[in-house]
This record gives structure tokens, C-alpha cells and sequence, in this order.
């Protein structure tokens, strides 16, 4: 059994009630839901999504927050 957030984290869909997501690498996010709030490597909110579908770039360093959401993640190219 996989644990929360790994189907996101490698490519595919994944339903979310509440889960933090330490980025290890830079990614880009796909977002449909509820919120999420993105922070930096020091804890300074980088951007809040609020209800709605949203796609960014989240870095190495950066906590993701979902919230009631679909979301995924997807390595950046080089």
C-alpha cells in the first residue's frame, strides 16, 4: 500500500483530504480543489490558492499544504 502523496508525487492524480508535501526537487503542481498554500524553504507563505484549479512551479525547499484536492506533480525538464 502506497503512502499519501506518492501517486502525486510521480505523475498521476491523487484525491487529497489534508496532506503536506515536502518538495524534494523542483516540480510543477496541478491543482483542483479546495486550498493550498505554498510556502518557502524558510516558512514564508509563497502563494495561497484558494477554491479552483491552478497550475505552478513549486521549488526544491518549498511546502505545499492541500487541502480537500486533487492534485500532481511533475518533474521539471532540464
Amino acid at each position: 500500500m502506497s503512502e499519501t502523496g506518492d501517486k502525486a508525487l510521480s505523475g498521476d492524480w491523487e484525491k487529497i483530504s489534508a496532506f503536506a508535501f515536502e518538495m524534494a526537487e523542483d516540480m510543477t503542481m496541478e491543482f483542483e480543489g479546495q486550498s493550498c498554500n505554498i510556502l518557502d524553504s524558510e516558512g514564508t507563505l509563497v502563494e495561497k490558492i484558494g477554491q479552483g484549479s491552478a497550475k505552478r512551479d513549486v521549488l526544491a525547499g518549498y511546502r505545499c499544504y492541500v487541502i480537500r484536492a486533487r492534485v500532481k506533480f511533475a518533474k521539471k525538464s532540464a
